[in-house]
């Protein structure tokens, strides 16, 4: 593998992406912030959880949408043309996006651990309802990737990411319902069970099934261009 290209496209993407990234991550934690003042008041605590939601899924669908700027600027034949094989170039954008997405995510996931341990008036009980939830917008995410650089269209990649927006609600919902989670959720203590444990490696197993899939696809393309 042409570990110094794949480098320097990884590079590349960060570069692209650095503004977005500090925004995000300002923006994240400031809400974090205001939701830690706001001593657990309902209203606050939904709309911060929608804003973190949103500015996670966000942008990981901003940092996934390279590929498609890509295709649409006519960078990919410049790309392409670089002594890089079909290997090389999914392994430069799937693993530079996704670890720039996984950059913030860890950030922001710390962020909230923190508020839930040294905020007081916040159970701490959530705490394995919100890895599992952040977990859940980290699968999205590299469903979003997948579909970006296998289809290369603007159009899937604004439909994935909405659904995945949409099914997040849905499976919180699904979630909480779960007597092994929902009863523990407003418990002092962080109570991690079996349920907690099956639902992240159910999460995970899609997570590399998807990453794979994307793999699988691209190795079958004779034409990137």
């Amino acid at each position: 593998m042409n570990t110094k290209i794949v480098t320097r496209l990884i590079l590349k993407d960060w570069y692209l992406s650095r503004e977005m990234f500090v925004a995000a991550l300002i923006l994240g934690l400031g809400t974090l912030v205001a939701v830690a003042a706001a001593k657990a008041t309902m209203l606050a605590v939904i709309l911060g959880v929608i804003v973190l939601a949103t500015v996670i899924i966000g942008m990981g669908a901003v940092i996934m949408s390279t590929t498609v700027t890509e295709r649409k600027q006519q960078t990919l034949p410049f790309v392409m043309s670089l002594p890089i094989s079909y290997l090389e170039y999914t392994t430069s954008k799937l693993v530079g996006s996704l670890i720039i997405f996984f950059a913030l995510w860890l950030a922001l996931l710390i962020g909230m651990i923190a508020t839930i341990l040294i905020t007081p008036w916040f159970p701490h009980g959530l705490i394995p309802f919100v890895v599992i939830m952040a977990v859940e917008m980290l699968m999205t995410t590299c469903l979003i990737a997948a579909v970006s650089i296998t289809t290369e269209s603007q159009g899937w990649m604004i439909a994935v990411t909405q659904c995945g927006a949409l099914g997040l609600n849905a499976v919180g919902f699904s979630i909480v319902r779960l007597p092994g989670i929902g009863r523990t959720m407003s418990g002092p203590a962080i109570q991690w069970n079996a349920t907690a444990t099956s639902i992240l490696l159910v999460e995970f197993a899609f997570i590399l099934l998807m990453i794979g899939i994307a793999f699988f696809v691209q190795s079958r393309k004779q034409d990137f261009i």
